[in-house]
Parts: structure tokens; C-alpha cells; sequence
């Protein structure tokens, strides 16, 4: 037993030297990073409604089914069975339909199932015959006017009457055909109708708060419902079989004294125990050094190759430093070029705006001159000229006369 300890010792040192080693390495950190979004009020409505239907379903068809049983003898094999086929197949396919992640696809799916039930043991229906009572088709018909009602309260209107001519017209070419009631899911069917992709057929799961309580919800479901329905499944079992319950007992008790006998073999016989532990501490012992020496070549790899990484990472920023300086020298001389270069062409631009300024100053002082010229001989001619033709004409008329 001190091998042993000092064995198992060993071993724990090793595992918890593994983990401090492996903690250590900056190369085997996890990071978690939820970006979930959460789901909407109604979604939360929708599901917690419809998973409550989901019970008022188990009870009423337990009910109907209890009730459909009496009116049966206890030896009627055929009945007694259609009634544990009715509780388990609709029970089980209930589930199936409400509890799925999306609430609304969990809501119309439940819909469709309350709908086929209700459909299937209806006058007309391939299951109206199968039992002397109504209560089956009582208790369908209140179910599917339950689940109505509850998607009138959670979808608006106009989703309310576009849902109601779906299912009515999905039922319709998808009747339940016996007591198995193979449930045709509505959610392809549905996404179609509503021109949405699959692959966008559920948004998000929800926030870890909203997905752990749907995950508790299931638990809850299992169980909850596991126990009842496997309880039907033997009850099935029995009644169709040539079993009967006192041999059930005899290999429960046969079982029981096996692993009574087993107890007492392993509690009477220490030293047995004690060398098969040896025994087996000894036949583990290559396989647990020959796992140490892997697990050690595997963190000496995972350092060579994190200094590997490291040397490439500070080459590559290296040459990226480099490169950005290269770059950035092409740049200046560039920049540099482009400004002589319109500095020349300024001056030039500049020197040529002179010269036709000036020459169009000189041009204007030509014409300024020419003008004031006209304008002096025009004062100063024009009166002799008119004095002199009019003394002319003066000097005319007095010849004349």
C-alpha cells in the first residue's frame, strides 16, 4: 500500500507540475469572448408559454387516456395498448416540437402537432375509430384551440391569420397516419412560407444566463417526463410479450444477489484487493512513463517552436520597420522633387503674368496718348475751323449781294 501512495504521489506531482507548465505558456491561452445577443421579450414570452402548454398538453392527454382505459378490461390487449401508444407518442412528440431552441419555430411546430392530433382522431381522421369514446378527440380539440389561443396573444395579427393559413394548409398534406404519430417538422415548411434561409432559421441562442435556463428547462423536461414514458414503454412491453412479473422480479432479485455477492467478495478479501491494486500500479506504470516522456517531448517542442515563433515575429517586424522607412525616404524625395518643381513652374507662371501685364500697360498708354492727341486738336482746331468757314461764307454772301 506505501508503493502505492508513494506511486499515486508521484504521479499527482507530475500532472500538477504539467499544468502549472502548460498554464505558463502564453501559447495554450484561452480566451472566451461571448458576443451572444439576448433575446427579445417576446422570444422569452414565446418560449416560457409555449414550454407551459407543453405541460397542460402531458395532463390533458393523460387525463383523456386514463379515462379512455377504463372503459376497457385490463386484459384488453388491443385498447389498453392503443391507449399507452397515444400517451407516449404524442407526449414524446409534444416535446420534440417545444422545446426547440427557437421559440417562435418551437410555437408554430406545437401548433402543427395540437392540429394533426386533433385532425387524426376526428371524425373522418384515420384514429376516430380507434376508440368507442370521444374523449380523445374532446380532449384534442381543447388542446388545439389552447395552443390558438396562445399564438393569437403572442404574434400580432397579421402573423396570427398568415400562420393559421399555413398550418391549416400543412396539415392538410401532412396527416398523422397511425398512433406512431410521425411528426413532420413544420420548420422547413415554415422558413420557406416566410422566405427566410435556413442557415438564418435561428438568430441567436440567447445570453449564458438564457441558454443555461433553457438547458435546465430540458433537464427539468427529462426528468420529469423519462420516468412516466419508460413506465409506459414496460407496461407496452408487458402486455405483448409473454413476460409477466414475477419473472421481472426473479432477475431483478438475481441481480440484487450478485451485487451483494460482489460487495462481500471485495469487503472479505483485502489482501486481494490490495495485490490486484499492486498488480495493476505495475501494469500501468509503462503506459504512465511512457505518457510523462510524451507529454514532456511535447512541451520541449512547444518551446522550440515559441522561440521559433518569437525569432520570425522579430524578424518580420524588423523588415516591416525597414520597409516603412525605405518607404518613407521614397516619399520625402518624391515630395521633394514635386515641390521644385512647382516652385519652377510658379516662376514661371509668375514671369509670364509680368510681361503680359506690362504689355498690356504699354499698349494702354499707346492708346491713352493717342487718344489725349485727338482730344488736344479737337479743342484747340475745331474752333478755327469752324471760325474760318464761317467767316468764309460771310465773305460769299457780301460778294454777292
Amino acid at each position: 500500500m506505501k508503493h502505492t501512495s508513494k506511486f499515486f504521489s508521484s504521479k499527482l506531482l507530475s500532472v500538477a507540475l504539467s499544468l502549472f507548465l502548460l498554464n505558463g505558456c502564453s501559447l495554450l491561452e484561452l480566451k472566451i469572448e461571448s458576443q451572444a445577443v439576448p433575446l427579445t421579450t417576446t422570444e422569452l414570452n414565446t418560449r416560457i408559454l409555449t414550454r407551459g402548454y407543453s405541460k397542460h398538453f402531458f395532463s390533458e392527454v393523460e387525463a383523456a387516456a386514463d379515462e379512455i382505459a377504463l372503459t376497457y378490461p385490463k386484459d384488453d390487449v388491443l385498447h389498453q395498448s392503443y391507449v399507452l401508444l397515444w400517451k407516449i407518442n404524442a407526449e414524446e412528440g409534444l416535446q420534440r416540437a417545444a422545446y426547440q431552441v427557437s421559440p417562435q419555430i418551437a410555437l408554430i411546430d406545437s401548433w402543427v402537432f395540437a392540429a394533426q392530433m386533433e385532425q387524426f382522431f376526428s371524425v373522418g381522421g384515420k384514429g376516430a375509430a380507434l376508440f368507442e369514446s370521444d374523449a380523445d378527440f374532446k380532449a384534442s380539440q381543447l388542446l388545439h384551440e389552447d395552443i390558438k389561443a396562445l399564438a393569437e396573444k403572442l404574434l400580432s395579427k397579421s402573423e396570427f391569420n398568415e400562420a393559421q393559413e399555413f398550418i391549416t394548409d400543412f396539415v392538410s398534406k401532412n396527416q398523422f397516419e397511425s398512433l406512431m404519430m410521425r411528426r413532420t417538422p413544420a420548420l422547413k415548411a415554415w422558413l420557406a412560407h416566410q422566405n427566410i434561409d435556413e442557415s438564418e432559421a435561428v438568430a441567436t441562442l440567447g445570453t449564458m444566463p438564457e441558454a443555461l435556463g433553457d438547458v435546465s428547462d430540458r433537464l427539468g423536461l427529462v426528468s420529469e417526463q423519462t420516468p412516466k414514458i419508460m413506465t409506459w414503454k414496460a407496461q407496452l412491453i408487458a402486455l405483448n410479450s409473454n413476460v409477466n412479473g414475477n419473472d421481472i422480479n426473479k432477475t431483478m432479485e438475481s441481480l440484487r444477489h450478485t451485487s451483494e455477492s460482489f460487495q462481500d467478495f471485495v469487503k472479505n478479501n483485502p489482501e486481494y484487493m490490495q495485490n490486484l491494486a499492486e498488480q495493476m500500479s505495475l501494469q500501468l506504470q509503462p503506459l504512465l512513463d511512457d505518457l510523462d516522456m510524451k507529454t514532456d517531448d511535447k512541451l520541449n517542442q512547444l518551446s522550440a517552436e515559441r522561440v521559433a515563433l518569437e525569432a520570425m515575429v522579430a524578424r518580420e517586424r524588423e523588415e516591416l520597420v525597414n520597409m516603412v522607412e525605405r518607404e518613407r525616404k521614397a516619399i520625402a524625395i518624391i515630395v521633394s522633387q514635386e515641390r521644385e518643381k512647382f516652385t519652377q513652374d510658379l516662376d514661371k507662371v509668375s514671369q509670364d503674368v509680368l510681361t503680359l501685364a506690362m504689355d498690356k500697360v504699354i499698349d494702354l498708354i499707346k492708346s491713352t496718348i493717342i487718344y489725349f492727341i485727338l482730344f488736344i486738336l479737337a479743342i484747340f482746331f475745331a474752333p478755327l475751323g469752324l471760325g474760318y468757314f464761317l467767316g468764309k461764307r460771310a465773305a460769299i454772301k457780301k460778294t454777292t449781294v
